[in-house]
């Protein structure tokens, strides 16, 4: 008998209490056996399916894409529903012999087992269809739970389709064709989930090298470019999303120490989580030419870990891959997987890059576990989550007093403290580098540690011992974008502005979701007099961001029009700060005056003598700038008079862009020297 063998998805469906039917009623029972085999036979053939056979109230079909098969069904359900003909449908996708009369083969079998799980109205599917169906959103899917299924040798995970109008099982009462086994299984999950929690972050880097080397070497694209989306949690374990969050940083600091690999950054990834967005929608805003994205699930001592590269302007999955472990002993996979790196990437490393990426931060999974809470706290970024990150960080060195990280970590705490908790800049900055220190003598390849210390020596101008440690930190991790964005702030310190606007430029590709990046890369660009590049950013970011940014996005379009003269475009942006903020209402005083309008600009200086500030200083200072704007010379100097204002360093500072009228005055010179300024 000719046979053959291809890969196929496989659909099972049968009318749920046909039996029933057939004894109630024989004529009403064919009735509704002869509508489902019309139904089914015409849809089949508008999704290119394949009817292999009729059995009493069942079929079985296959097709050619799991795409189809699933589009098929949902549009078979449909049709069910509105004839009130109960059926069940499940899908599978595996290889099978195909005969002249029949099909055989496991995965006819584990389909035929889904289906038996399924209630009327419900589509239930493998995990593996739902891997090859996964960017086409328009399907929609919720994941049950890992089942044991009669005769099929794992845990395998079920999802049901979950578009508008179909049924969805209850996870708990699906009954089907399960295995005695299942609660003994469930023990062992029990037993096994520490074990499995850890081995999630070590088994995603690898799967993440693998992919990224067999499309390399396919392909070699000249921007190798890659966003790694959070891996789908489908674990139901309490603390499964904050492991969850864990895969990807870690898969990203493996990604960041290659120098030839641009990897987008955590905080610009995380927008994406549980995205409906497309993957080209999600690639175009990150500017990508890859994506990998995958599924991470657990059941007993087993861990499945799906991942596939995709390329990001077809929609094109281009290599994708199923990984089975049991983890027995998962410290013992540490140096498989440093083997593995290297081997896949073909990269010949120094014998330091050996170090680097032999090094295991803990094997203590509690303590990764605080680890990754005290992240989570300090990307909130006010004065009690930063003091709570401190307190998870010292419980996880309690754990692992050999925790690099962790050490570098609470430096970086600290000093935040000095901005968001008013804590004393001396004595943060003894504290800092004193857990500094004790990283540096555990693990000396640790980017952040030099991160960390650029930023405090940065602060206390210490220009040398800054330079050399952003050089040390980006010559460990050169993705690291928190590196070289305080760099960028180094060379703004130092007036290198040509320099700033190449760190401030990776930084900002790096992240390019980032408010705080894109904004750093705006200064830089208005630093250097790219005045219409820095315009089109920021009006990119004004559409994207959110309301808490918008006193930020003003300022920002009123320092690029008062450096480019267009006053009359500063004025909207002015007129919003100086309602947040009576400082602003010299500058948009100034403004008016600028393009002519004098009845505002007196108007302005009404208020000003009005509305309540702290001192009389600054009333004096804001006076003066509004009357250098209408070019009352004698009134500038009068308010400016060391007596009424002794905001020195504020008109040093301005002098250029305020003051440039009164600079040809005799006065000026005697002016200068009672503020202390060198001319």
């Amino acid at each position: 008998m000719a046979q053959k063998r291809l890969l196929a998805a496989i659909m099972f469906t049968d009318i749920e209490g046909y039996t029933s039917i057939m004894q109630k009623d024989e004529q009403e029972a064919i009735s509704i056996r002869d509508t489902h085999r019309t139904i089914f036979n015409s849809c089949t053939t508008n999704h290119q399916g394949e009817i292999v056979q009729y059995f009493g109230d069942g079929t079985l079909s296959v097709f050619k894409s799991s795409v189809e098969a699933v589009e098929c069904a949902i549009d078979l359900q449909k049709q069910f529903i509105e004839n009130k003909i109960p059926v069940r449908i499940g899908i599978h996708v595996g290889d099978i012999v195909y005969t002249e009369e029949d099909i055989v083969g496991d995965a006819v079998n584990v389909a035929s087992r889904i289906e038996s799980c399924a209630i009327s109205g419900s589509i239930l599917i493998s995990d593996k269809v739902h891997d090859q169906i996964r960017s086409h959103r328009h399907i929609e899917s919720k994941f049950l739970d890992a089942y044991e299924l009669k005769n099929v040798d794992s845990a395998l995970p079920i999802f049901a389709i979950s578009n508008e109008g179909l049924a969805i099982p209850n996870p708990k009462e699906i009954k089907g064709k399960l295995s005695q086994y299942r609660e003994l299984e469930k023990s062992k999950k029990r037993r096994n989930r520490k074990l499995i929690r850890w081995g999630f972050a070590i088994l995603s880097v690898l799967v993440l090298i693998s992919a990224i080397y067999y499309f390399t070497r396919a392909t070699q694209p000249d921007d190798l470019s890659i966003a790694v989306l959070p891996f789908e949690n489908l674990s139901t374990d309490e603390d499964s999303e904050i492991f969850r969050d864990g895969i990807t940083e870690d898969i990203l600091s493996q990604l960041s120490k290659l120098k030839d690999l641009h990897v987008i950054s955590r905080t610009s990834v995380e927008r994406f989580k549980n995205s409906n967005k497309t993957l080209p929608e999600i690639a175009k805003e990150l500017g990508v030419s890859l994506i990998l994205e995958g599924s991470i699930r657990k059941y007993g001592d087993k861990v499945r870990v799906n991942a596939q590269l995709i390329n990001a302007k077809t929609d094109e999955r281009l290599w994708g891959e199923e990984y089975d472990k049991t983890l027995v002993d998962i410290f013992a996979l540490q140096t498989e997987i440093s083997e593995e790196i290297v081997l896949a990437l073909q990269i010949n490393l120094t014998s330091e890059e050996q170090e680097r990426f032999a090094v295991i931060p803990t094997k203590n999974i509690e303590a990764y576990k605080l680890f990754l809470l005290g992240r989570k706290e300090v990307d909130k970024r006010n004065e009690e989550s930063i003091a709570k990150s401190i307190e998870l960080y010292k419980r996880a060195l309690d754990l692992d007093p050999k925790y690099a990280e962790a050490l570098a970590e609470i430096a970086n705490s600290v000093y935040l403290e000095t901005y968001y908790a008013g804590r004393d800049p001396e004595e943060a900055s003894r504290t800092a580098n004193a857990y500094l220190d004790q990283a540096e003598a555990i693990n000396n390849k640790v980017s952040r540690i030099y991160s960390v210390r650029g930023l405090i020596y940065n602060i206390e101008g210490k220009k040398e011992e800054a330079k050399k440690s952003f050089e040390r930190a980006i010559f460990l991790s050169p993705n690291d974008v928190t590196a070289h964005h305080q760099y960028a702030t180094f060379y703004y310190y130092n007036h290198e502005y040509e320099k700033q606007l190449v760190q401030a430029k990776i930084a900002y590709r790096l992240d390019p979701l980032s408010f705080v990046a894109a904004n750093a890369y705006f200064t830089a660009l208005v630093e250097n007099d790219k005045f219409k590049d820095a315009e089109n950013l920021m009006k990119t970011v004004e559409k994207s961001s959110d309301s808490n940014n918008k006193f930020v996005i003003n300022r920002s379009f009123f320092r690029l029009y008062s450096a480019t003269k267009e006053f009359e475009k500063s004025i909207p942006h002015l007129i919003k700060l100086a309602e947040e903020e009576y400082a602003y209402y010299r500058f948009l005083g100034f403004a008016y005056a600028k393009i002519g309008d004098t009845i505002n600009a007196r108007k302005i200086l009404r208020k000003i003598h009005r509305i309540p500030m702290n001192s009389d200083d600054d009333r004096n200072y804001q006076l003066a700038v509004v009357h250098s704007g209408l070019n009352n010379i004698d009134s500038v100097f009068y308010f400016l008079d060391t007596l009424k204002t002794k905001h020195s360093k504020l008109f040093s500072r301005e002098l250029d862009d305020f003051f440039q009228g009164i600079k040809e005055d005799p006065r000026f010179p005697y002016l200068l020297r009672a503020h202390q300024i060198q001319e």
